[in-house]
């Protein structure tokens, strides 16, 4: 397979596993940005990313940038009547089974992007996904945990950003861990469940 094959296979792979935008002008800039995040990954994270963490896109429709791990029945009917709904602790969106249970889990990690995504600079942008990506990669746990372990865990998130070669975008983007204020831009944006 050519780079033009697999950039195009890319790109309908992540097309196909966003969900919350119709086709629009936003949701192709959001395409070309998880892309380029995706396309900059070694092959083999990619793969881990792509098929064994099951990562899929929720795409704008939170405050926050969150990523959570979530269980689905894939071969049942009942997967037909999952709804993506807001939690009343947290006010924040879950896939919940309309019946509330299922017979076969199935673990995906759903990268939840905030509304103002496209509104950063391109370097915070992927920076943000890159980040999102790597709780999945790094199969962080949806605890309600102490300060100190969730600053760990964006730390570790941070490392992995940097491995991926994403240091000059951490580096552009003032919220960050390492580099930055280790806060949250806005109460918000690099946190998850």
């Amino acid at each position: 397979m050519d780079y033009d094959e697999y950039k195009n296979d890319l790109r309908e792979w992540i097309e196909y596993n966003i969900y919350g935008l119709n086709y629009c002008l936003e949701k192709e800039k959001l395409i070309s940005l998880i892309s380029e995040v995706l396309e900059r990954l070694p092959s083999e994270d990619q793969e881990i990313i792509l098929y064994k963490r099951q990562v899929r896109f929720i795409a704008p429709i939170t405050a926050n940038c969150i990523t959570e791990q979530v269980f689905i029945d894939p071969l049942s009917v009942r997967n037909e009547e999952t709804s993506l709904c807001r939690c009343s602790k947290c006010n924040e969106p879950h896939i919940t089974p309309k019946n509330g249970n299922y017979d076969i889990m199935v673990g995906v990690w759903l990268v939840c992007l905030s509304a103002d995504i496209l509104k950063r600079s391109k370097k915070a942008s992927l920076y943000t996904i890159a980040h999102e990506i790597a709780h999945a990669y790094l199969e962080h746990p949806k605890t309600a945990s102490k300060v100190e372990k969730s600053s760990k865990r964006e730390i570790d998130a941070d490392r992995q950003v940097i491995k991926w070669g994403f240091e000059s975008e951490l580096r552009h983007t003032p919220f960050n861990y390492i580099y930055g204020t280790g806060s949250r831009q806005n109460e918000s944006s690099l946190s998850f469940f």
